[in-house]
């Protein structure tokens, strides 16, 4: 036993160390060095005290960052669904849509949002399409790899009581997998969107719209007092979603 907690303190620590190496090296290469941690005070020269009276001309904005997270989300949801039972080894209709949802899932999870914006631009150009078609392709992805891993994980009781009974395949799904998933199902979709509403803030510095594109402008001209009364309304409205999100996942669970 106590050789045991020493091999493991051992190992611990030689994985710390390594670690910290590792840290050592990859800072160098990329040329970070003390003097950029001491400039970072340097960051204060920028604050100001926010403009609110900026408010009113930014609920428009507001609503559209909020649209195109939804849209997105809501098409992501639909299409990782479909995606996610397809690539369940428990749940798939055969090896060939096994293999082609999971490559389909991985291509959308693997590139980033901003760079499926910039795909989007020749075939829908600049705008709040370029920018719910990212974020659905994006979701699908990842919604659609937890979708998956939630299915196989599923007690498969429920299942084979199903098949005895002669079950449809739709019935199996209905009876024997969302109940089971529900749960894990909405905190996926939460998460989805709550990170989707800060992609699209993103995006709208390359030409989306909503309140990164007033960000931007703000921040070109120089007007920071506005941009921190846009920062304020960014933090109340990811504090909401955060929020309702708890509230959300507390009913689920409860029910």
């Amino acid at each position: 036993m106590v050789v045991g907690m020493r091999t493991f303190k051992k190992n611990n620590i030689i994985i710390i160390v390594f670690c910290f190496i590792l840290f050592l090296i990859c800072a160098n290469y990329v040329g970070l060095s003390i003097n950029d941690f001491l400039d970072l005070p340097k960051i204060k020269k920028l604050m100001r005290v926010p403009n609110l009276s900026i408010i009113p001309d930014l609920i428009e904005p507001t609503f559209q960052t909020l649209a195109i997270a939804y849209v997105g989300t809501v098409l992501g949801i639909i299409s990782s669904i479909i995606l996610g039972i397809l690539a369940s080894k428990n749940m798939t209709i055969n090896k060939v849509f096994y293999g082609i949802s999971r490559i389909i899932i991985m291509i959308a999870r693997v590139i980033p949002d901003v760079i499926w914006a910039f795909l989007l631009i020749p075939a829908v150009g600049l705008g709040a399409a370029q920018g719910i078609f990212a974020i659905a392709i994006h979701s699908t992805g990842m919604i659609g790899r937890f979708f998956a891993e939630s299915i196989e994980e599923i007690d498969s009781k429920p299942l084979e009581a199903l098949n005895t009974c002669g079950a449809s395949y739709i019935q199996k799904l209905i009876y024997g997998v969302l109940p089971q998933i529900i749960p894990s199902f909405v905190n996926y979709i939460l998460y989805a969107l709550d990170h989707n509403i800060r992609v699209v803030i993103m995006l709208g510095m390359f030409g989306v719209g909503g309140l990164g594109f007033q960000f931007i402008i703000k921040f070109r001209v120089f007007k920071y007092e506005d941009v921190f009364g846009i920062l304020v309304v960014i933090f109340l409205i990811l504090f909401s979603v955060e929020r309702l999100s708890t509230y959300i996942r507390g009913k689920v669970m409860d029910n």
